[in-house]
């Protein structure tokens, strides 16, 4: 993030934008750590761990569909619940999101022992009809369907950008296989050319997410500490040029 923030500062054309975007950087990121200043304030921002939320699946029919559990869906309440205490909006996403798993955990407690071989889903459109009944197939394992159209309500929670395919979901014993099976894995070797042979240590595995998959994390923001010069007005405005309600008083020397 700080790269992004300081490569747009400078390939900025004029020297105020310059200026900003570097003050901008100081002031949310901190100080470079081998810099005179790195003792002198820290990062005004705090970025907690992207969590997995949502993982696409492999389906027979549909191509593919979002896979998740009510576990991963808590990582995203455990988020909400901590800034809906300063953003009263956000108290209704987590009273609906509560709802929506608690549906989940009804829906799975009723099967009781046939739950892990269940999958509710929010629509039809990755379901297989067969004698047996409704059925879909994710990562080559088969499932009982159950359409739930509250989980369809998930999507109002999450960005307007985000395609909205279908959604399936499971038990949180069955979703650590099926994840992994969502994995890409690279099998890796770092060979002595010398010898023809691997180095000692020298093979490995990576694991890459899928496209589309999900994960969601939580930036907290707070008022700097910052010393000296003040700020900018250009920083004291928004894009579209209205006040910003957060005001910083004054900003580390820029050298």
């Amino acid at each position: 993030m700080r790269s992004s923030f300081e490569l747009r500062a400078r390939s900025a054309q004029k020297d105020e934008e310059q200026v900003t975007g570097e003050t901008f950087v100081r002031v949310v990121f901190g100080p470079e750590p081998a810099s005179p200043e790195a003792s002198d304030y820290s990062s005004s921002i705090s970025v907690l761990d992207a969590r997995l939320l949502m993982v696409p699946a492999r389906s027979l029919v549909g191509v593919w569909a979002y896979l998740t559990s009510p576990h991963l869906l808590n990582y995203y309440r455990v988020y909400l619940e901590i800034v809906s205490e300063y953003e009263y909006k956000l108290r209704n996403y987590l009273e609906k999101l509560d709802g929506i798993i608690k549906a989940i955990r009804n829906a799975f407690k009723k099967k009781g022992a046939a739950m892990d071989r269940m999958a509710l889903v929010s629509d039809d459109r990755c379901v297989v009809k067969s004698d047996q009944g409704p059925l879909v197939v994710l990562n080559e394992e088969e499932f009982t369907a159950e359409v739930k159209d509250e989980l369809a309500g998930i999507w109002d929670l999450l960005p307007s950008g985000i395609e909205r395919g279908s959604l399936a979901v499971v038990t949180d014993n069955v979703a650590e296989r099926l994840i992994r099976k969502s994995l890409v894995i690279q099998p890796r070797i770092r060979l002595n050319y010398e010898r023809k042979t691997a180095y000692r240590g020298g093979l490995w595995d990576e694991e890459h997410l899928p496209q589309r998959t999900l994960m969601v994390s939580l930036v907290i923001a707070r008022q700097p500490r910052q010393i000296s010069r003040p700020l900018p007005n250009v920083l004291r405005r928004g894009a579209s040029g209205r006040r910003m309600k957060t005001r910083f008083a004054s900003l580390p020397r820029l050298r």
